[in-house]
């Protein structure tokens, strides 16, 4: 009977084992294909698309950090993530403690108001965000696109934090009360500290939301020179009519911030899944 037991256990491992393994190359054959192309020249392509590259090349890489302007754009990409995040940060840990373990009028009717903002695609408003944005003249500003990108992403982040913060027992905070912290010393010394995996998979998430948006700044950001990344590289195709290497080089390079950011957030991003587990 335990042998019997043992083997069905053993089987189940493997079969689990082989679909993680299918499932894992179906994601990295995309990659792989990605990289073995922005080696090769527009002729090895069409004669060599799915193999190695035989002399490989690296002018596609010359060509979209330079003329493609791709440098730049990361700079800018960095500066409107860098203030962005800080924001959008503050308002998910900030507004998730207030839902999740302060009690205040309207408390529950305005947290559905915030998960309803979540269910409206970019495309449909992007024209009423244009108007509202050019009323207060914050159009080819940082300040104006970081603002969007806070107040479009960080409802799921919001989400997040108070489904999170809600399953803290209340154990923790009624201690605080009690010796006297105030609210803000109650989430910046208690509530951030325990937080901190989930933090870090919001900070995860809220990255890769603000580095691949563009319908936002493709409307706000009309100036060449302040374009995002995946701005450049969606108008470097109407521009220069790119061949698919230089364009497939144009793509991995600018995937290798996020995927360096998820491999740097990998142990919190993993602590965080199972975060929240237990209510208190």
């Amino acid at each position: 009977m335990k042998s019997r037991l043992l083997s069905k256990k053993n089987g189940f491992r493997i079969t689990l084992y082989m679909v993680l393994i299918v499932f894992s190359l179906m994601a990295l054959v995309p990659f792989y294909f990605g990289v073995i192309t922005s080696f090769k020249t527009q002729s090895e392509y069409v004669n060599n698309a799915l193999s190695l590259p035989k002399n490989p090349v690296f002018a596609n890489y010359t060509f979209v950090l330079v003329q493609g302007r791709l440098l730049k754009y990361f700079n800018n990409n960095i500066i409107l993530i860098s203030g962005g995040l800080a924001l959008y940060l503050f308002v998910c840990g900030a507004a998730g403690f207030a839902f999740g373990k302060l009690q205040f009028p309207f408390r529950l009717s305005l947290f559905l108001g915030v998960l309803f903002l979540m269910i409206f695609p970019q495309m449909v408003v992007s024209v009423q965000v244009f108007r509202i944005v050019a009323a207060f003249k914050l159009l080819n500003s940082y300040i104006g696109v970081i603002l969007v990108w806070v107040a479009y992403f960080a409802p799921f982040g919001t989400y997040i934090m108070t489904t999170y913060y809600a399953s803290v027992p209340k154990d923790i905070v009624e201690s605080a009360r009690i010796d006297g912290a105030s609210v803000w010393q109650q989430l910046v010394r208690i509530m951030i500290p325990i937080a901190a995996p989930m933090i870090a998979t919001i900070t995860v998430i809220g990255t890769l939301a603000m580095w691949n948006e563009l319908p936002f700044s493709l409307f706000l950001l009309q100036k060449p020179d302040m374009r995002t990344i995946t701005q450049g590289i969606a108008m470097m195709m109407g521009e220069h009519g790119l061949p698919v290497p230089r364009l497939t080089t144009a793509v991995v390079v600018s995937s290798l911030f996020p995927l360096a950011l998820f491999l740097f957030f990998q142990k919190y991003v993993a602590m965080g899944a199972t975060a929240g587990s237990v209510k208190g």
